[in-house]
């Protein structure tokens, strides 16, 4: 799984430029587990090519026709080592001179609370026919993720997706459930009534609807540039798949279907397959 990953946006930061290199900003540049940080890129000359490496892995460059700047959303992934990864970008100007910039983006470690709880065996012991439903429903989400539509779609900031709901939980817990280490919590809960209107955190496109196992009935919005909001545990969708929906637009109601213990919303979010805290999308600004 990659540990850094990147959606493109439109932004216009002041950044200073130098002739000879590219100037870039990580905005901020200390970011938690989980978190997200905004990398601006600016030029004086016109450009031909554009190359951007986080981490060491290779991200696609967007267009830049007609612009001298380009920003991206950098998701760390809420399992990524405390530590320092390098941010760099290269260009090609109209000459064929190169152009550089660098910065480094430092990962702290989120502090992620850890859970010990015993449920009966079967709770977590999938018989051969369940586990194979679980391994091909997985195998559906990872596809969605590795999907990458061109364009944003959003340009309001993002919202919690219940009306009047307060701050979330549970993102990152890192669970022991009978002795045994499982995978951390990769979404953030808000307890609501059974049949309470769960609204679209920002505009997009709905990429999934679907009945799993762990999740129930679950709706995924496409927000664009690999960055995807998901819904899950709903007592009912109200979208369908490849629908366009608004910021606030009520798309399912509250339930507790799949593997909960009690109606509830479990909002979640990807960038590019890195599974970031969703709240934290709720910082990021209108950018047009």
């Amino acid at each position: 799984m990659p540990v850094v990953l990147f959606a493109l946006l439109s932004l216009q930061l002041p950044v200073p430029v130098e002739a000879s290199d590219l100037a870039i900003r990580l905005s901020p540049d200390r970011v938690k587990q989980g978190g997200v940080s905004i990398l601006s890129i600016e030029w004086q000359a016109p450009i031909r090519a554009l190359h951007v490496w986080a981490g060491g892995r290779q991200i696609a460059a967007p267009a830049w026709t007609d612009r001298s700047r380009v920003a991206m959303l950098i998701g760390v992934d809420l399992e990524h080592a405390p530590g320092p990864v390098e941010v760099r970008a290269e260009a090609v100007d109209a000459r064929g001179r190169s152009l550089k910039g660098q910065r480094t983006l430092r990962v702290l470690d989120a502090r992620y609370p850890l859970q010990h709880l015993t449920v009966p065996r079967p709770f977590v012991e999938l018989d051969p026919t369940t586990l194979e439903r679980v391994h091909r429903e997985k195998a559906v989400l990872d596809h969605v993720w590795e999907t990458a539509r061109p364009e944003r779609l959003w340009r309001e900031p993002f919202q919690i997706p219940l009306e009047g709901a307060g701050p979330g939980w549970g993102f990152g817990v890192r669970r022991i459930i009978n002795g045994e280490p499982r995978s951390p919590h990769t979404g953030t809960d808000f307890p609501a009534s059974e049949g309470t209107p769960v609204l679209a955190a920002n505009a997009g496109v709905v990429a999934l609807v679907a009945d799993q196992f762990f999740s129930g009935t679950s709706v995924v919005l496409d927000h664009g540039f690999g960055l995807y909001t998901m819904y899950f545990h709903l007592q009912e969708s109200l979208v369908r798949e490849g629908q366009h929906v608004d910021r606030a637009e009520p798309i399912a109601r509250v339930g507790s279907t799949g593997r909960a213990t009690g109606p509830h919303l479990h909002w979640g979010a990807r960038l590019h397959g890195t599974r970031i805290d969703p709240q934290e999308l709720l910082r990021i600004s209108a950018l047009d």
